[in-house]
């Protein structure tokens, strides 16, 4: 940061300096072209002080002539009245020419420079001589100080160009003289010149113009007056050979910084790659192994610093001991896996056991109602029954594939219905769906109820038979399972309730759901149980807490 604004300081300082520069060239270069101009000025303003020439007596034309005669730059004299007609001149051809129109006789008179201040204008064509002039004019006033004509001189524009052309300027360099309205008087190379100060602000004499030339290229130029403002001096230089100096001073304080920074910069690059980040890296890989679950792995950091060596040492403790956790745990799982499974088989067997209980005890019963009461508890026996079956038979024993449990489970009541329900089918619909075993369970039991119930009451006309559909739909996160025959129905409102409708509702608060009965006298009857599906995402025992 220093170093930038070093640069930028010396960039300052340097426009500064060529600013200064490039003013006192443009100054030295129009030191010549304005004496001259000021020379031509006091001409004019002697010539005007004689009476012959202010008064335009018969001895007007020799004093202008001895006036011209011996000066090399000045080509005529003339005196003019306040109409604008030439009343004697050193050239005899120029008495009675009406200059009245003229550009510079008109500014004199019009006192656009005020008081007698002398007007100077130019290039232009002489009409007298065949040749480029500039034109001079001191406005002349009476008594009363009243515009009273003017006397006017020519200068030779060939002479102010070889003068021009003569000086000795820096290489590449551009001067011209050209008066306030951007008109080029002469210039030692005219062509770029007149591109150059065309548009030239003579109001900032002080301060630095840019241009561009036909070529597209930039220059930088300073104007300064030759007489009261009137004609001013440019001086131009190209932008790259005035600041070529200063581009490479600034650059140089801009890119050394940069440059030590970039060394620097290789140099804690290399460092730090052979030192910390190779190993960095490395230790990235083997804990990425690590997480993988290639704990076998063990780092080799022999040629490392030693806090990655004690690193390394850190990391392989660390996949021994959980190497020795997970062996441990998978010991105590299996050990869990055998235990639970025995006891879904014991669970089972002790359920077949209470089942032959009751089909001894239903065959010496010969109460009709009793034998239907301990044949429904022998069903719900049963189900619970394949319900720690399928566990058993499973082989992560947390949850329960519900459509194949539905499907025996319609099966077996089915099968242990009888007593001419043949012609009653069930029609199953199922999306594949897992719970677990405390889900499994009260949708099982409210399976049984349902499914009896409508072999028990819904089809009184064994012969006719009849339908009882089993779906299983999912609606976003909320599971469905319906339980419809289309037998005979009942009034809901007039049957009381009894123990399996109390079941029914019991079962579908135990799995956070809801549970509906719907039934029309004709039409059949309609059961419902509505739960959220239960997340089985596994618990990450291995997660540091």
């Amino acid at each position: 940061m220093v170093s930038i604004l070093q640069g930028m300081d010396r960039a300052q300082r340097d426009a500064a300096d060529v600013h200064e520069r490039l003013i006192e060239t443009a100054r030295a270069a129009a030191s010549r072209e304005g004496n001259m101009i000021a020379a031509a000025e006091q001409v004019v303003r002697a010539v005007s002080s004689l009476s012959d020439v202010r008064d335009a007596t018969e001895d007007c034309t020799s004093a202008l002539e001895s006036a011209v005669h011996g000066t090399r730059y000045v080509i005529n004299l003339s005196r003019v009245s306040k109409s604008g007609r030439v009343l004697c001149s050193a050239l005899p051809q120029a008495v009675g020419v009406d200059v009245s129109k003229n550009p510079l006789f008109v500014a004199a008179r019009n006192g656009s420079n005020d008081g007698d201040d002398f007007v100077i204008q130019g290039p232009r064509r002489s009409t007298i001589i065949p040749r480029s002039i500039v034109g001079g004019m001191l406005p002349l006033h009476d008594k009363a100080g009243q515009f009273d004509g003017s006397v006017g001189i020519a200068l030779d524009l060939a002479w102010l160009k070889d003068l021009l052309r003569l000086k000795q300027l820096p290489e590449g360099a551009i001067a011209g003289v050209f008066d306030k309205r951007g008109h080029l008087i002469a210039a030692n190379d005219p062509d770029t010149a007149k591109i150059l100060f065309a548009n030239a602000d003579p109001s900032e004499p002080n301060e630095l113009q840019t241009a561009v030339d036909q070529r597209n290229r930039k220059w930088v130029y300073a104007a300064t007056p030759l007489l009261h403002e009137e004609v001013f001096v440019g001086f131009a230089m190209r932008e790259a050979t005035l600041f070529a100096p200063t581009y490479v001073h600034v650059t140089t304080d801009f890119l050394m910084p940069v440059l030590m920074i970039g060394l620097a910069w290789i140099a804690i690059w290399f460092g730090t790659d052979r030192l910390v980040t190779r190993w960095i890296m490395y230790l990235k890989r083997i804990s990425g192994a690590y997480r993988a679950g290639h704990y076998t792995i063990r780092p080799s950091l022999d040629a490392a610093p030693a806090e990655f060596q004690l690193l390394g040492g850190a990391l392989s403790d660390m996949a021994g001991a959980i190497q020795d956790r997970d062996r441990k745990l998978r010991e105590s799982v299996s050990q869990k896996t055998e235990l639970i499974r025995e006891i879904h088989h014991r669970v089972k067997n002790n359920l077949q056991i209470v089942m032959s209980l009751l089909s001894l005890q239903t065959a010496q019963v010969q109460d009709p109602s009793a034998k239907a009461a301990l044949a429904q508890a022998q069903m719900r026996i049963n189900a619970l029954a394949l319900v720690h079956r399928m566990l058993h038979e499973i082989e992560d024993q947390t949850t329960i594939e519900l459509k194949r449990l539905l499907t025996d489970l319609s099966r077996q009541i089915a099968d242990g219905m009888g007593g001419g329900h043949e012609n009653v089918n069930i029609a199953l619909d199922l999306i594949p769906c897992s719970v677990p075993a405390e889900v499994a369970i009260p949708l099982a039991l409210f399976s049984v109820e349902a499914i009896t119930n409508a072999y028990k009451y819904a089809f009184p006309d064994v012969e006719k038979g009849g339908r009882v559909a089993i779906a299983l739909k999912r609606d976003g996160e909320t599971l469905t399972l319906t339980i419809a025959d289309d037998g005979i129905g009942y009034d809901v409102g007039a049957v009381k309730r009894s123990i399996g409708s109390r079941l029914i509702t019991t079962f579908g608060q135990q799995v956070g759901g809801v549970s509906a009965v719907r039934s029309i006298v004709g039409e059949g009857t309609t059961v419902e149980i509505q739960f959220p599906e239960p997340d089985l995402t596994p618990p990450d025992i291995f997660k540091l807490g």
